[in-house]
């Protein structure tokens, strides 16, 4: 039966791999200076910002769940929450700056380079964040992952 742990599983894929699109447009933009890369870019930031919302808000039914299985640490479980919140809203505020770069900027030939590249930093920073909160889920679950001293953990989880 489904429960909140699939969802949030099934999901969280979505924006780790999703921001490194619009952030490849924006490298190709600068290259080619083609506008509509850049808006286009935008607009994605936008989208996975929002797509980013469930996964964030099944995170937590989901870690509940998880507690009540045998060998799962809690303080994994913590480490990956506190990881969520700051690629969470990075990747929003990144969608917010966004957002307001495709309203304030919609009759300019392009955002403005300073604005752009602070764009692009936020990017690569949420992507980063993104990445990291994801390794640290998938230690919750995932002990082969984990380092050293952590397979002796797998035989507890198998």
């Amino acid at each position: 039966m489904l429960n909140w742990t699939h969802i949030h599983l099934m999901l969280n894929h979505v924006p780790v791999i999703g921001l490194a699109v619009p952030i490849v447009l924006l490298l190709i933009d600068r290259v080619r200076k083609n506008r509509k890369l850049e808006w286009l870019s935008l607009q994605m930031f936008v989208v996975f910002a929002v797509l980013s919302i469930p996964v964030y808000l099944t995170g937590s039914p989901a870690s509940h769940k998880m507690r009540e299985m045998p060998g799962i640490s809690i303080e994994t479980i913590h480490r990956h929450s506190n990881a969520a919140d700051y690629a969470f809203w990075t990747t929003e505020g990144l969608g917010a700056l966004s957002l307001c770069a495709l309203y304030k900027f919609r009759s300019s030939e392009a955002v403005p380079p300073r604005f752009s590249a602070a764009l692009f930093a936020l990017a690569v920073a949420a992507l980063g964040l993104m990445i990291w909160t994801a390794e640290l889920g998938g230690k919750i679950r995932h002990p082969e992952i984990a380092g050293p001293g952590a397979a002796g953990q797998a035989d507890l989880i198998s």
